[in-house]
């Protein structure tokens, strides 16, 4: 890659982590066609490692002049890879230095869609003979992953409404305890807008900057995870001109707009 500078320490083999590769290079590639500008802090070198008890993880560096992801895998499975290094890619495109529930309901939508782009692509275009059929697995694990938070929740009276989105970001709103399921299933409904408007991936690297309270403006400044709450108001405002409508469509679909 020639913006990035990817290591991956995540196996003890060099074989192992030269496939593990296959599906970084195909997320990060895409990501940059999404958003060319790259993220806030800039293209720095990525290091990518394993941790079985704390990752998946963004590791905040001692100095400021690489990033470092922590996968959790204990084998070469690609779905569980790609949802989660494109989870924390997604940090990274909107501040890592910043955490609130937007990230989060972000870096799910982010994965779901790594996830249906790797299994369109390696459909017609598979990275070697040894997984040429593997394109399905992408989707079944997809599948999977909705069917056990499906399972978890009742939404039937809030679909009938087409309110059920709207009530769980108002929940999120409230500071309640953030429920991975439920955000899995938010990003779910919120993913064919963004995949019918391919440039809404670029609001990306505004929703950091538009934190309460709000990141240092000195990208070189590093400061610990900061906790943070989304303003609509300040997001919709910077949004260039190109964004501004998705910007008011993705408001109403999560009833941000009334809060503005």
């Amino acid at each position: 890659m020639e913006k990035w500078d990817i290591k991956s320490n995540v196996f003890a083999t060099d074989e192992e982590n030269a496939k593990l590769m296959m599906v970084i290079n195909d997320i990060v590639e895409e990501t940059d066609r999404l958003i060319p500008f790259g993220p806030p802090l800039g293209f720095k070198s990525l290091e990518l490692v394993n941790d079985l008890v704390s990752g998946p993880a963004f590791y905040w560096p001692l100095g400021h002049d690489y990033y470092k992801i922590a996968l959790n895998v204990s084998d070469l499975n690609y779905n569980q890879i790609a949802f989660q290094f494109s989870q924390e890619l997604c940090r990274i495109y909107c501040d890592p230095r910043m955490r609130s529930w937007l990230i989060q309901l972000l870096s799910h939508l982010y994965a779901l869609y790594a996830i249906d782009m790797l299994g369109a692509k390696w459909e017609k275009n598979p990275p070697n003979n040894e997984l040429k059929d593997y394109w399905y697995n992408f989707d079944s694990y997809k599948s999977n992953l909705l069917g056990a938070a499906f399972s978890k929740v009742d939404i039937v009276k809030y679909q009938v409404a087409n309110e059920w989105v709207k009530y769980q970001v108002n929940k999120l709103r409230q500071k309640n305890n953030v429920n991975r399921g439920k955000l899995l299933i938010i990003a779910y409904e919120l993913l064919p807008m963004f995949k019918e408007n391919p440039e809404s991936w670029q609001i990306l690297p505004y929703v950091g900057k538009c934190s309460m309270p709000p990141p240092p403006i000195d990208p070189k400044e590093i400061v610990e995870n900061r906790d943070a709450i989304p303003n609509f108001e300040k997001l919709l405002e910077i949004l260039p001109q190109n964004l501004k409508a998705f910007g008011n469509k993705f408001y109403e679909k999560i009833g941000a707009i009334e809060h503005i």
